[in-house]
């Protein structure tokens, strides 16, 4: 079987660290890279947080590209009150002797995607700077990706306005050039990723294992935990970014309806909402550009996540 060949987009943040793990241990991937974007910190920190993930695994062989520091139209808010002033707060971690490398982002992706035999699978999991940008630049290269898949969006709650969720609220003239590319996107917004929880009294399934990978998402959690479970009341941490990889490892852990999907960047009050239409085809707003997911078995997910650190931990003891 060959493998998808992939870059993911992100900045990490803490469920952007645990989605990075889940790629990193699947052999269903040719990860040909990560680039990073301003989000939920600046795109400095997103990049040495990225650059700190694969050196705790052994994986420096992933070229590591940073991105965009601001929004196409905005200034960039950060997600501090979320995942602390790096970022990635809570683990300890060594700062990164591996360097990102000097080239842009958004080239780099044009880079991958061209030489590449195989239709390419694009992954963004923070604002979606880089990867509009990318579409805007290098529209002859739109016919070799397959799909986007994106973390972003939510039909009934927003997570920044009573519409919008972070990364789409951040960028949302990025987000209308991802949906308006008539490549199809995977949205996995609020909706889905709020159920994609890893429980409070689970967290004792990673800090009771040994390893630096296990305590390093323990860790995560527990400072995760200080704004959704202390915070937000939520049963534990949701893991928002790393549906839009697990999708791709195992698609029947999720379940979503295609639709046609747009986003608001005028509204002064819906500046960001995503607009979902599932009605009967025939009453759409516009033809599927995408699927919508809702539903996740929340303990098969689990279970990825778990595999995942034990597979990262046996091949740093190899």
């Amino acid at each position: 079987m060959k493998k998808i060949p992939l870059i993911i987009d992100c900045d990490p943040g803490h469920d952007d660290a645990i989605a990075l793990l889940i790629a990193l241990a699947s052999d269903k991937f040719d990860l040909k890279g990560i680039t990073t974007v301003g989000g939920n910190q600046t795109v400095e920190k997103t990049t040495a947080n990225a650059l700190k993930i694969l050196e705790l695994v052994g994986r420096t062989d992933v070229p590591v590209v940073s991105g965009r520091s601001n929004p196409m139209m905005s200034k960039l808010r950060v997600a501090e009150d979320v995942h602390g002033a790096s970022g990635m707060d809570g683990p300890v971690l060594p700062e990164p002797k591996t360097k990102s490398l000097n080239m842009r982002a958004v080239d780099f992706i044009a880079e991958q995607v061209e030489k590449s035999e195989d239709p390419f699978v694009l992954v963004a999991v923070g604002p979606f700077t880089n990867i509009g940008t990318f579409l805007l630049a290098y529209p002859h290269l739109h016919h070799k990706i397959e799909k986007i898949h994106v973390m972003g969006g939510g039909v009934y709650e927003g997570n920044r306005s009573q519409l919008a969720e972070f990364n789409v609220w951040n960028d949302p003239e990025s987000a209308k050039v991802v949906t308006d590319s008539r490549i199809p996107v995977h949205f996995f917004g609020l909706d889905v990723t709020h159920k994609a929880l890893i429980r409070q009294d689970e967290f004792h399934l990673f800090r009771q294992e040994k390893g630096s990978v296990f305590q390093f998402v323990a860790d995560l959690l527990d400072f995760y935990s200080i704004c959704y479970v202390q915070e937000r009341k939520l049963e534990g941490c949701p893991m928002h970014d790393s549906c839009a990889v697990a999708s791709l490892i195992d698609p029947n852990m999720f379940t979503g309806y295609e639709a046609f999907i747009d986003v608001d960047i005028e509204g002064s009050k819906t500046r960001g909402a995503c607009i979902v239409d599932i009605r009967p085809q025939e009453r759409r707003l516009g033809e599927n550009n995408g699927v919508f997911y809702m539903n996740v078995d929340r303990l098969r997910f689990l279970k990825l996540i778990i595999d995942s650190c034990h597979k990262l931990e046996q091949d740093l003891r190899n």
